[in-house]
């Protein structure tokens, strides 16, 4: 009879334990909207030919993101961008870009401006995949024609740092690291499981994470993140500011992000990366001979869906 007592309450405990398993994911409404606002804080630090030199950069935006359908568990949707700003705090001054702004002589907040409620497309999977971004990059195609001052090669370099930090592979892996968090099985808490998320919005990058699923609150689900960050493909240049650069970055990144646990959409996130490593301009007309320039990133970003 012990021996039955027992069998019986193991059974009950392995049952509990596999009812208290859920499917974390995205469950959005086809036709409803759904708000992720960002504001980042980025604090460079950089030796160029041995004085220590430091950035401060605020970047902000707000996005809404309507769903227009969901076939084979992918969810298609339609995203515009309603406010964008950037701040940039160096030893040349600071400087502050926002699309509200009314001067029409502040080129940038002009251009930031024209970018807002201009609609372009992603699909999405369940589990927070980004599988494509559509007409985002057609954006900038007529950003500057309100700009006959400003020569061809300039515009040219301000569309490229755009589309580093706002076109579609930009937009896909920055949204990817605070939707692409979910599991493929159920999950309890305590559970771990790991995912790989590529970056391109100034350098190219691999992020791989190990998430936790902390607790199960009444209105929210608390996932927790610890990740590293390396740069890829080392060999590659790109140009920034009319210089052909590349990056050797790696660090951590952690993050703990609260989800409503009935659509899966992100209430509340902070992540927080600490890099290091190095930028190597080539040789160019700017910089004869070129320099490698000793640097360390510390970002702390925040989500809301408000």
């Amino acid at each position: 009879m012990k021996k039955l007592i027992l069998v019986l309450t193991l059974l009950s405990f392995i049952q509990f334990t596999f009812a208290q398993k859920q499917k974390l994911g995205f469950n959005l409404v086809i036709g409803e909207s759904y708000t992720l606002s960002q504001q980042s804080r980025t604090k460079i630090t950089q030796q160029i030919n041995g004085q220590k030199i430091n950035t401060d950069m605020t970047v902000g935006c707000r996005n809404i993101f309507i769903v227009t359908g969901l076939k084979d568990s992918i969810y298609s949707m339609s995203v515009l961008y309603k406010e964008l700003s950037f701040t940039v705090k160096s030893p040349n001054g600071e400087k502050t870009f926002i699309s509200e702004g009314k001067d029409t002589n502040d080129v940038v907040s002009t251009i930031l401006s024209s970018m807002k409620d201009k609609p372009f497309n992603i699909r999405m999977t369940k589990a927070g995949k980004i599988i494509e971004v559509q007409n985002l990059d057609n954006i900038f195609s007529h950003l500057f024609d309100r700009f006959p001052q400003i020569d061809s090669i300039k515009k040219a370099q301000l569309k490229a740092q755009l589309m580093q930090s706002y076109g579609e592979k930009a937009f896909k892996g920055s949204f990817e690291m605070i939707t692409a968090i979910y599991a493929n099985v159920p999950v309890s808490p305590g559970n771990t499981w790991t995912t790989k998320t590529k970056l391109a919005s100034g350098m190219d990058a691999d992020v791989v994470t190990t998430y936790e699923y902390k607790e199960k609150a009444d209105n929210y689900n608390l996932i927790k993140g610890s990740g590293n960050l390396l740069t890829i493909d080392h060999d590659k240049y790109m140009m920034v500011n009319g210089m052909p650069i590349k990056y050797s970055i790696k660090g951590s990144v952690n993050t703990s992000i609260k989800v409503d646990n009935k659509t899966g959409w992100v209430v509340e996130s902070a992540m927080t990366e600490k890099l290091s490593g190095t930028a190597e301009i080539k040789d160019n007309p700017k910089i004869p001979g070129g320099l490698t320039i000793p640097m360390s990133i510390d970002i702390e970003t925040n989500f809301g869906s408000n």
